[in-house]
């Protein structure tokens, strides 16, 4: 009897016994007084300023996750490789500490969910080198007005960070939806430079005719000129057709550019694969010596279809370029300030503006 009482004593009193090293995925699903710490384990201590790095990592490693997610490899490691996790967070650290960025602590748990939740259509190969990866993480908020310094998009205030003549960047506006574009300035959050015009991102349904890009939420592949959603099987021409975690692969690993396709769950890092198949999920191939997917080339090695079966293998940490006798081989990233074509050029801090690396993630 006297237990009972205890018990509702302390029930009516609102107290409450709160364990650690209780499973989480974020800090909402912790006490106030704890945090999710990187193991995935509740731990004592609220989350503040001074876990900033293991946010910044925790964040970086969530986007990777989501894009294994959606691309179907089973490799997150090559995601982090592809985003360059600890410049990207160097990049934030000293934003942070210049004033430039503010970190909230107690909005972390919910930017973490953000992150998890991310439209696999917002985590395109391009998406990895704009310098926007982490925009939709609530917990870091911008501080810099236009024509202030910036270490990269982050830091500014409803616009972006021009670091064209080196870092740190000064903040300018976007191009307004709407408005005229050159390609030079980037167009606001939302919209894509189209036959020199800033036009909204289109729904399902809608053109996405002279590059018009789908918006990411409406899971949908520009197919035809229009945006249509994503299936789970059926006939296709790419990847970019099939739902999250799937290939679109070839019914005949032998035969040419024409031949049937269809999407079907993508195989991950080392299953076996058929080369020529592009079965394989984001970041891997299907290499002709072991049958089985690996991961995408090295630097130094040969890329873009290094055994002849048109399976497409790309390079991890550097980039693929033609060197001696023409062929494509992975090479070290170009360099901020040295000329380039594509984003992929210049590396996952960078990006090609006007056909010149310039940095995305200043530190």
């Amino acid at each position: 009897m006297r237990a009972w009482l205890v018990v509702m004593t302390m029930a009516l009193a609102g107290c409450s016994v709160q364990v650690t090293g209780a499973p989480c995925q974020d800090d909402l699903q912790c006490p106030s007084t704890q945090r999710c710490a990187p193991e995935g384990s509740c731990v004592e201590g609220a989350r503040t300023g001074e876990h900033l790095l293991e946010s910044c990592r925790t964040a970086m490693e969530t986007l990777a996750r989501r894009a294994d997610q959606c691309h179907g490899g089973k490799t997150p490691e090559s995601y982090h490789r592809l985003a360059d996790t600890e410049s990207v967070c160097d990049s934030v650290v000293a934003s942070v500490r210049a004033g430039r960025q503010a970190f909230v602590p107690e909005r972390f748990g919910a930017c973490v969910r953000q992150l998890r939740d991310l439209p696999c259509g917002a985590l395109t190969l391009d998406d990895f080198s704009q310098g926007n990866l982490l925009a939709r993480c609530e917990a870091l908020e911008p501080q810099a007005t236009e024509g202030n310094p910036c270490g990269g998009n982050l830091d500014c205030q409803g616009g972006w960070c021009d670091t064209k003549a080196g870092c740190p960047g000064v903040c300018k506006r976007y191009v307004p939806a709407g408005s005229a574009c050159d390609g030079s300035v980037p167009c606001q959050p939302g919209s894509t430079c189209s036959l020199n015009v800033c036009r909204a991102y289109a729904n399902l349904g809608e053109s996405c005719a002279w590059g018009v890009r789908c918006a990411p939420e409406a899971n949908a592949a520009c197919v035809g000129n229009v945006c249509v959603a994503r299936k789970e099987a059926g006939a296709c021409t790419s990847a970019d057709e099939c739902a999250p975690g799937q290939a679109c692969v070839k019914l005949a690993a032998n035969g040419g550019a024409n031949t049937p396709r269809e999407c079907r769950p993508a195989q991950g890092l080392d299953e076996s694969c058929t080369p020529g198949a592009l079965e394989c999920g984001g970041l891997l191939y299907c290499e002709a010596a072991s049958a089985r997917c690996r991961p995408w080339r090295e630097l130094g090695q040969t890329c873009f279809d290094p055994d002849g079966t048109d399976e497409r293998a790309l390079c991890l940490g550097s980039r693929c370029a033609f060197g001696a006798f023409a062929q494509l081989v992975c090479q070290q990233y170009v360099a901020p300030g040295a000329a380039c074509v594509l984003n992929t050029d210049c590396g996952p801090t960078g990006a090609c503006r006007d056909n010149v690396c310039i940095t995305t993630w200043c530190r």
